[in-house]
């Protein structure tokens, strides 16, 4: 099953054209130098080498396509906040599980600007009380104005974005970017509308790359984007490598290592042997990968990249944060390549 609202290659679907063997056979091949070890052992091996391979360079075959999608602003009816509890209750609300198709549970709310951010966990619909992830900070409040929106997006699986575009002004985003600019420059996330800055946040709570859109659109939009992935483990024997992924150098580094795996228990090789061989197949392990990369290069070249390549991203000041120009006039005029 893929991830929503992203496109890409799945180790369950077709064996790509270009690939050599699937994980059962790569499997049976490389327990074949250490017939006493468990085939479980040597797909955890297997596993291993695949992961070293996958974090050498962004290959082509692990680029995907996909969308942020964003919900807007909901502030229909008022809540009521106490000191101390993670408790939100709704008045004349009409709060659903989703808004604009987006889970409420992966929104947040804001009740004022000089208040945290905070992620929404949990709804009961019938009462109409969200759940926070922290208990409320300020003061209570009673029947106080509120908003909810997203202002953070999960990503189990991206490993780098290579590119977002804002297609409402016409330029890509700046990606990659710290938390602490965004910190110098609105501190209480007063600006909204237009997103030009995707900025790096903390782990989810379980675990995923989570980012934060800077400043938070206040309308359904949609952003397009490219990236490169961190596939799962191999599981099922008909299970396959990414494009592009080579079989035959992800068996050097796991045939190294099934080798060097209680090499006196081999019934096939003495010790010494399984040592020296070994040697030789973490050797071609490097070599091969330098060949990969050179081939990578031809399929989508990342090592030189021209000016003219780039799309045009937010023109920004940096001291600010504001797009250059005006705040008003430059937030509301598009980009022109001819800017640039």
């Amino acid at each position: 099953m893929g991830i929503p609202n992203q496109i890409g290659p799945l180790a369950t679907g077709t064996q790509p054209y270009v690939n050599q063997q699937n994980f059962g056979q790569i499997t049976g091949e490389c327990n074949g130098y250490n017939p006493g070890m468990s085939p479980s052992m040597v797909q955890n091996f297997i596993n291993n080498a695949v992961r070293e391979y996958y974090d050498r360079r962004l290959w082509y075959g692990l680029m995907v396509k996909g969308q942020i999608v964003s919900p807007g602003y909901y502030s229909t009816g008022t809540v009521t906040l106490t000191t101390g509890s993670a408790s939100v209750v709704g008045n004349n609300t009409n709060w659903t599980p989703s808004i604009n198709g987006i889970p409420i549970t992966q929104m947040q709310l804001r009740v004022g600007f000089t208040a945290p951010i905070y992620n929404i966990i949990g709804l009961d619909q019938v009462k109409q009380i969200l759940t926070i992830e922290m208990p409320w900070g300020n003061q209570s409040l009673n029947t106080s104005g509120y908003w909810i929106t997203q202002y953070y997006y999960t990503f189990p699986n991206i490993k780098y974005f290579y590119s977002v575009k804002n297609l409402q002004l016409m330029y890509r985003l700046w990606t990659n970017v710290p938390q602490n600019l965004l910190e110098n420059w609105d501190p209480s996330r007063l600006q909204f509308m237009y997103p030009r800055i995707m900025a790096s946040m903390p782990p989810d709570i379980n675990g995923n790359y989570q980012v934060e859109l800077w400043p938070a659109p206040n309308t359904q939009q949609t952003f397009p984007y490219l990236a490169y992935m961190q596939p799962p483990n191999l599981v099922n024997d008909n299970d396959n490598l990414p494009p592009y992924i080579r079989a035959d150098v992800v068996k050097h580094r796991t045939i190294a290592n099934v080798l060097r795996y209680r090499p006196k228990s081999n019934p096939n090789y003495s010790e010494s042997t399984c040592v020296t061989i070994a040697a030789k197949e973490d050797d071609l392990f490097e070599a091969g990968l330098m060949s990969a990369a050179s081939a990578d290069e031809a399929l989508f070249r990342q090592d030189i990249v021209t000016w003219q390549e780039q799309m045009p991203m937010a023109s920004i000041d940096w001291s600010t944060g504001m797009l250059a120009g005006g705040a008003t006039l430059a937030a509301m005029s598009p980009v022109m390549a001819s800017d640039y």
